[in-house]
């Protein structure tokens, strides 16, 4: 069975997405627990961190730095991965939150 996320990357859920290339999906965490709260998905279902490739953690890894720049706050924003105890959906990602930003963050 498809993770939740893999049914909103395949649009068959609705999620406000904010940022999106073929290799991943940004979109917002709907129970935030930061004024920005996103995250960051690999299109490709992989069940957690330790099973996710290099390349595609790379890929994720470097989103976050774009995402940190669109918002213009490079200096200001935490980054979680669960693995295992703590994750609730079956399907890598990873949490991007900050304090700050939220005012750029409709012109991502």
């Amino acid at each position: 069975m498809p993770s939740v996320f893999t049914r909103i990357i395949r649009r068959e859920l609705p999620a406000k997405i904010f940022y999106e290339t073929g290799e991943i999906i940004v979109i917002a965490d709907h129970r935030p627990q930061r004024p920005v709260h996103l995250l960051i998905i690999p299109k490709e279902e992989y069940p957690d961190f330790q099973r996710t490739p290099s390349e595609i953690l790379q890929i994720c890894f470097e989103t976050a730095k774009i995402i940190a720049e669109k918002l213009g706050i490079e200096d200001h924003y935490q980054l979680a991965v669960n693995n295992g105890l703590g994750q609730e959906v079956s399907h890598f990602h990873i949490h991007f939150m900050s304090n700050r930003g939220m005012e750029k963050l409709e012109s991502l």
